[in-house]
């Protein structure tokens, strides 16, 4: 047991000796890249839900139960259950009538067919087989009337359970518990989710790098970029600041409606450049430089900045693209420095 400790105890301290004095230093890399890049301009936009709607009662009753503000409801889920005081007693009246109707209905088609009977026999006249048919088709109409009026009803009782149209989230209660709605009093207000859009106003002279389908750069406060493409604009000045109203759509996961973004308009026709991630850059007074690994070395080069894109920028000097740049512990590297690449 004291051979493994001791042991143990040697190996941490070499290994500790060799990090401290010029041990490989543990780094991480990005390759550089050849691509297509333009100047943007940084623009404020706002994200926000395509359908927010105001939910009204489709039934008389009073309000019993409503979805809290912030809920996430599915489709088909209830938002909320009125009642109505009046409903069993309506429900009883207008069957009641059905019944009455059918059994009037029925009556007079069996008499049809007995009158009918005694008519060929020459039992009885024609008049009163003339007015059995006035009487069935009267009574035919009736029941029809009846079983429209209670199909009418029933669907107005299954509205007292409104049902929400999309999946969204409840944003605000416009009724109350307790209150008592007509039909077509608003409940409350549900926006739909996973369903939202980039709204931003360019300035119209940067019009003609408006086009349907272009993929620009959202950024978000926390400095997340994302793409987002062109999904319509309107092709005119929406006010004096003479800009044009621009929406984008994105697969972006996690973005709210109403959160603040930035949008990257590319300014001009793109150009191709050789790029790195902004983390491979070091910054100092007097010069901007990266580690390129060569043979397992660090070896510093000088480069020059140029247009950014989302976390990659555009780099000048003796970098091509597939080349392995330092985006980790870069700061505190030296000149040929010899390196532990990390994932």
């Amino acid at each position: 047991m004291y051979k493994i400790f001791l042991l143990l105890f040697l190996t941490l301290i070499t290994q500790l000796s060799i990090a401290q004095f010029g041990g490989p230093s543990p780094v991480k890399v990005a390759k550089a890249q050849r691509l297509k890049m333009s100047p943007v301009r940084k623009i404020p936009a706002i994200m926000q839900a395509k359908v927010t709607t105001t939910i009204k009662a489709e039934s008389k009753g009073m309000v019993q139960s409503l979805a809290e503000v912030g809920s996430s409801i599915k489709k088909g889920q209830t938002l909320a259950i009125l009642t109505d005081t009046q409903s069993s007693l309506r429900e009883q009246e207008l069957l009641d009538a059905v019944n009455s109707a059918r059994a009037r209905f029925t009556f007079l088609k069996a008499e049809k067919k007995r009158l009918s009977d005694l008519v060929k026999k020459n039992l009885i006249s024609k008049t009163e087989l003339e007015q059995n048919k006035a009487d069935f088709l009267a009574a035919k109409s009736e029941l029809a009337q009846v079983q429209s009026r209670h199909q009418q009803y029933q669907d107005q009782v299954t509205k007292l359970s409104i049902a929400a149209p999309f999946d969204g989230y409840v944003i605000k209660q416009v009724a109350q518990i307790g209150q008592y709605l007509n039909n077509g009093n608003d409940v409350l207000q549900f926006q739909q989710s996973n369903n939202l859009e980039i709204i931003v106003n360019v300035p119209m002279h940067y019009k003609e790098q408006l086009k349907k389908n272009k993929v620009w750069q959202i950024q978000t406060q926390a400095g997340i970029y994302y793409d987002a493409i062109v999904s319509t604009f309107v092709p005119s000045s929406i006010n004096a600041s003479h800009s044009v109203e621009v929406r984008l759509t994105t697969q972006a996961q996690g973005l709210w409606s109403g959160q603040a973004l930035t949008v990257l308009l590319p300014i001009q026709a793109s150009k191709e450049v050789t790029a790195v991630p902004r983390d491979a850059l070091v910054i100092r007074r007097n010069e901007t430089y990266i580690y390129k690994i060569v043979d397992n070395k660090a070896q510093k080069i000088t480069v020059q900045t140029g247009i950014a894109q989302g976390s990659l920028i555009e780099i000048k000097g003796q970098v091509t693209a597939g080349d392995s740049v330092v985006i980790r512990g870069n700061e505190r590297l030296r000149p040929q420095a010899e390196v532990t690449i990390i994932e």
